[in-house]
């Protein structure tokens, strides 16, 4: 009985919060990618290490895991690993 009642207490969360963004009440906000943040933060080191690595791998979150750059001198620092 009591997983019934979550089921149907999620789903009528769900269909609120669908209403919500319908309406406008709730906004979405759209996620940044790291050149972005590091825009709005200048001075942070860690926007722009994650910047300068998401630009040198083209926006690919795995590439930078994989990064074979050993000599680049982020290659310590870069995110994601």
């Amino acid at each position: 009985m009591s997983n019934d009642n979550t089921q149907s207490k999620l789903q009528a969360a769900a269909a609120e919060y669908c209403e919500k963004l319908k309406s406008g009440e709730i906004i979405r906000t759209k996620s940044l990618n790291p050149e972005e943040k590091a825009k709005q933060n200048p001075t942070s080191m860690k926007y722009a290490i994650r910047a300068k690595c998401w630009d040198c791998a083209c926006g690919q979150k795995e590439e930078i895991k994989l990064c074979p750059i050993t000599d680049c001198s982020l290659y310590n620092f870069r995110p994601y690993r």
